[in-house]
């Protein structure tokens, strides 16, 4: 099993967006003590020309064309790259931070405030005033194409948040660690990887870490399927599907 933090980089009217940011360069060249082991477990290659910011690079982009930053939550493989671009707007749900500033719990113990210690242009978000097929959503910013909305999914962190974005297709939606890489009825060979890292844990354990939102994004699925397609941060096969393709967003 090949482990992967999936980032989304969108094209908006306000310039270019980055869904999570991952690893950063500075975990590859200078990692902390938490992150090498963090990686080690996982089985995570801490390869710079793997991040986010060598990535928007090789697409041929300045690191300052990425204008803001959207972040699921502030764990260490998913905010590592938030001093790779400093200049960025980081748009987070106020709990969220909240939790980051002052963890509680066994799974707000993965931060690593060193991540944002540079001070980032924090823009925390908080009061839905939407509803997106269910869900309570914030509007990440009035006037912005493609529409973005934060759909607040608590469980794995208090403050926990999908990122939704709006397509020609439909809805493509990063739901983050709310979901393990097996949130679909997949094929069951795929189910029965004794690689995957979570088999290794007990399932009261993984349930607790994943959150409580599987259900809904079950429902998610089988009710709007051909309006939403959802992926989640470390969901290989989907990545592996999609790897190479662009989506067209609505203007």
């Amino acid at each position: 099993m090949q482990v992967i933090v999936y980032c989304l980089l969108v094209e908006t009217s306000e310039g270019l967006l980055l869904v999570d940011t991952g690893f950063g360069t500075g975990d590859c060249t200078h990692p902390a003590g938490m992150m090498r082991l963090f990686a080690a477990y996982l089985g995570a290659l801490l390869d710079i020309d793997e991040t986010a910011a060598r990535q928007v690079q090789q697409l041929g982009y300045d690191l300052e064309d990425v204008k803001h930053i959207v972040l699921t939550h502030l764990h260490l493989d998913h905010a590592g790259g938030l001093a790779d671009f400093p200049a960025a707007q980081v748009h987070i749900s106020c709990t969220e931070y909240e939790g980051a500033m002052h963890p509680k719990g066994l799974t707000e113990r993965f931060y690593l405030p060193a991540h944002w210690a540079h001070g980032p242009r924090w823009s925390l978000h908080e009061g839905c005033t939407e509803q997106w097929f269910g869900f309570d959503a914030m509007r990440l910013l009035p006037g912005l194409s493609p529409d973005i909305l934060l759909v607040p999914l608590p469980g794995h962190t208090r403050g926990h948040c999908g990122v939704a974005v709006a397509t020609e297709g439909g809805w493509l939606f990063h739901c983050g660690d709310a979901a393990s890489p097996f949130h679909r009825q997949v094929d069951p060979h795929e189910l029965a990887d004794s690689q995957h890292p979570l088999n290794f844990l007990p399932a009261w354990f993984v349930k607790g870490l994943i959150g409580a939102q599987v259900p809904r994004l079950r429902q998610l699925l089988r009710e709007h399927s051909d309006a939403v397609e959802l992926i989640s941060s470390h969901d290989f096969y989907s990545f592996k599907r999609n790897q190479g393709e662009h989506y067209a967003c609505h203007s």
